[in-house]
């Protein structure tokens, strides 16, 4: 632990103490988890369709916390260069800025483990985050010199951060010191990671963007050391956990040296967010499993072509996705394998595939795909 004497807002500290038993079996689950997403195979198809549905999910999430309304669906418009009038050119610059920000965490190099962070860094973050965004302070890139008040009642209480340039100026650099020492730099990147996104947001540096920048930190320390995917989806968990979110941090912020609460709230979202991404992973897998044997099937002549094309084409659907015999016939794309074949026909051929366990009949009449016929 770190103690630094300020100028105008007293003591401050850079603490890494926290209830180890409490903790230590959400970061073993942590770890685990994510040596098996590691561990699973994933082909550069799967990886390339997973990395921006969690990029958008993430961007929207991110900017949801601080009060933006673009959906995960829009952030990808966005994206791909459309330009939607229902929202505000606030709104919009500011996920135009996400999106360049967090395509920077795809250049992280992996092997450069720990990561150290530099206060240029982060400004250059901060500039990216809040480039032409309107604000009667804020200087993209530049530290605040004024009062700002963080939080309210309802979560705990209100913060008052340090209020003046020289303060801030050395807690940054207390702060870069103390995260890349030899104390610090070898803790698990699970406990890294929430520490220097807990106390990055105490010194609150800038006047606007101070928990998206912290939260882009934090997913480069995790990043950097090789956990997969997370680092984008942790954003998800706090938006849609947001209150807990801020609790974490109030609760943090009164205890004053002991950061249990916000690394306990840190490890939930994790363990939560590999859980996802794992079924992600497995549910690509499967599907991608399934597509060889349908063609195992259908070259030793098991099933028929037309049989093929219609689980082929299921698995392009949700998981929760159902239909009736009716549907083969009125509804595209399946209308164009049954509308010019007979009810009769159509039956024998879902009959044979609910006798193979390809597709299963539920007790309300409907057929789904069977994700589930390999075990």
């Amino acid at each position: 632990m770190k103690s630094v004497m300020t100028f105008k807002s007293g003591k401050f500290y850079f603490s890494e103490i926290f209830d180890s038993p409490k903790i230590n079996d959400l970061l073993i689950r942590a770890i685990v988890l994510n040596e098996t997403i590691v561990d699973l195979p994933i082909l550069p198809k799967m990886s390339s369709q997973l990395e921006p549905e969690i990029m958008y999910s993430s961007i929207s999430g991110t900017a949801a916390i601080e009060g933006n309304p673009i959906t995960e669906e829009d952030v990808k418009r966005i994206a791909e260069g459309q330009d939607i009038e229902e929202y505000t050119k606030k709104d919009k610059q500011e996920i135009i800025n996400l999106i360049k920000a967090y395509s920077l965490l795809s250049d992280i190099d992996s092997t450069e483990n720990p990561y150290m962070l530099t206060e240029e860094l982060i400004c250059e973050l901060h500039k990216i985050i809040t480039d032409q965004v309107p604000d009667e302070h804020n200087i993209p890139g530049q530290y605040r010199n004024g009062i700002v008040y963080v939080g309210n009642k309802a979560h705990g209480g209100i913060y008052t951060p340090p209020k003046i340039l020289e303060d801030i100026k050395n807690l940054m650099k207390e702060f870069i010191s103390w995260i890349n020492s030899d104390e610090i730099i070898n803790i698990n990147p699970f406990i890294r990671a929430p520490i220097a996104h807990y106390h990055f947001c105490t010194i609150h540096p800038f006047w606007d963007g101070n928990g998206r920048t912290a939260r882009l930190l934090e997913a480069i320390i995790l990043q950097a050391a090789n956990i997969k995917y997370m680092p984008k989806e942790l954003s998800n968990f706090y938006y849609r956990n947001v209150d807990d979110y801020y609790i974490a941090f109030s609760k943090t912020i009164k205890l004053k040296k002991d950061i249990t609460p916000f690394v306990d709230y840190f490890l939930n979202a994790a363990v939560s967010s590999l859980n996802k991404i794992k079924e992600s992973i497995v549910y690509f897998i499967r599907i991608f499993t399934l597509r060889d044997y349908y063609t195992y099937q259908n070259q030793h002549r098991h099933i028929t072509k037309r049989q093929f094309d219609l689980v082929s084409l299921l698995l392009d659907y949700p998981a929760n996705f159902t239909f009736n015999i009716k549907d083969l016939s009125s509804t595209r794309p399946f209308s164009f394998l049954y509308n010019r074949v007979s009810t009769q026909t159509a039956r024998r051929d879902l009959a044979k595939l609910s006798n193979m366990r390809l597709i299963v009949l539920d007790d309300k009449g409907k057929y789904y795909l069977n994700l589930r016929v390999l075990g």
